[in-house]
């Protein structure tokens, strides 16, 4: 019986993997068909060299090395080390076919075999990807971007997985054009970044805060560079370290990366990267980071969004009213505002509050962005906005930074972190 379940187990993994590679070739092949079509937009989009590189890629994947070769044969005079790579490939997975065929021993085959070239071919891998994406384009608006207010003027959206860039610009409704979708290098090593040194890139969500160039910036990070503001409140809060995260170039002798290969940053090719610098405003560009990327129909996004600003608005209607126990319900058990936490803030907030006849407080330009990463609080958003607060005996209007979270999709948002900006 044993043995029959074996039989079975190792029967079903044949299926899948079977299943998998057929269903992969399938897209192999509608992308090869794709790039063979001189009308097609996301064709002629395509530099000749970029082409090449995708229909060598492809031919590697279906094990044609040969004609690899020959596709290969056009841009060898052009001095990119992509296309050198993508020949040393071809012509390894030629010599084990020999060695295969002249009944070479399996230490000969397993000695080439062992020479791997995947690491410096990983750009190859990603940008087939993102071809092969543009073919069935990823459908609907990025999850992540709840509600930009008027002072967002773009948010780049960094998808770790998929070696990927998004940028977005919201109109004066908040309406999404997207900028831009391409390759982009992260950190060495994967995962989300603890400490310094670890060579992750950081999870999360983040602006832009700083322009380096000219004297500033060394020559091996390009024209210019763009530091975010990591390690964030939350980031301090689960006790992550490191800095100097940045939006960098390539060295100048350099035209290709594979897409983990800087000490925790965020590379693009030097001519992108001053392409995209048009749309960085420093503290008002905002940086989401995460793997896998969601985006879907404005209806999944508006019910998250909606539950949001619902319990942002229950919130403030019970601090209004004064009604201190619901109010402070409203509060993380995890909660911290600079150096008090959630016991210390009670004991602030009901001392404060015992001296108000009565409190109106009104929130303006609201922006809502939906953390990506999992944190072991659950779920993040992050609010800011201007509140404009008056009482019996005090007044003034600040800007404010909320982290929200919850444990699952049937629980209210709890505030976690609480931050006044103008500090």
């Amino acid at each position: 019986m044993k043995q029959l379940s074996n039989n079975i187990i190792y029967a079903l993994l044949a299926l899948v993997i079977g299943f998998a590679a057929t269903a992969a070739a399938g897209e192999w092949d509608h992308a090869s068909t794709a790039l063979q079509d001189n009308n097609a937009t996301v064709v002629t989009n395509l530099s000749p060299q970029e082409r090449t590189i995708l229909q060598a890629s492809l031919a590697l994947k279906t094990d044609k090395p040969g004609q690899a070769l020959r596709l290969l044969a056009s841009a060898k005079g052009s001095g990119d080390p992509l296309v050198a790579l993508l020949e040393a490939e071809a012509r390894r997975q030629q010599a084990i076919a020999a060695v295969r065929e002249a009944g070479g021993s399996g230490k000969e085959v397993q000695m080439l075999a062992s020479a791997d070239l995947n690491r410096g071919l990983g750009e190859a891998d990603a940008r087939l990807n993102a071809f092969m994406d543009r073919l069935d384009p990823i459908s609907g608006e990025p999850l992540d971007i709840l509600q930009p207010g008027p002072d967002v003027a773009s948010v780049f959206l960094f998808d770790k997985a998929r070696s990927r860039m998004f940028v977005y610009q919201p109109d004066s409704n908040g309406r999404l054009t997207k900028i831009t979708d391409e390759y982009v290098v992260t950190g060495s090593e994967k995962g989300d970044k603890e400490r310094q040194g670890d060579g992750r890139t950081p999870n999360g969500v983040y602006r832009f805060i700083k322009k380096l160039q000219g004297k500033e910036l060394q020559a091996i990070y390009g024209p210019v560079a763009f530091p975010i503001d990591y390690p964030n409140e939350l980031d301090r809060l689960h006790h992550k370290n490191g800095s100097g995260i940045w939006l960098h170039g390539y060295p100048m002798d350099v035209s290709r990366r594979p897409p983990q290969d800087t000490r925790g940053c965020f590379s693009l090719s030097n001519n992108r990267l001053l392409a995209m610098a048009r749309h960085v405003s420093l503290g008002k560009t905002w940086v989401v980071v995460g793997e896998n990327l969601r985006f879907g129909h404005p209806d999944d996004k508006q019910q998250l969004l909606e539950s949001v600003k619902r319990d942002i608005e229950t919130w403030r209607h019970d601090w209004v009213a004064l009604n201190n126990d619901a109010y402070l319900s409203h509060y993380h058990p995890s909660f911290h505002s600079g150096d008090r936490d959630l016991a210390a803030w009670k004991a602030y907030k009901r001392r404060v509050h015992a001296g108000k006849a009565f409190i109106d407080v009104s929130l303006s330009d609201l922006t809502l962005m939906h953390d990506p990463n999992r944190w072991p609080e659950g779920e993040v958003v992050v609010a800011e906005f201007v509140q404009h607060y008056r009482s019996s005996n005090y007044a003034d209007a600040s800007r404010k930074r909320l982290y929200l979270a919850r444990a699952d999709a049937d629980s209210a948002w709890k505030i976690l972190l609480e931050e006044s900006l103008d500090k």
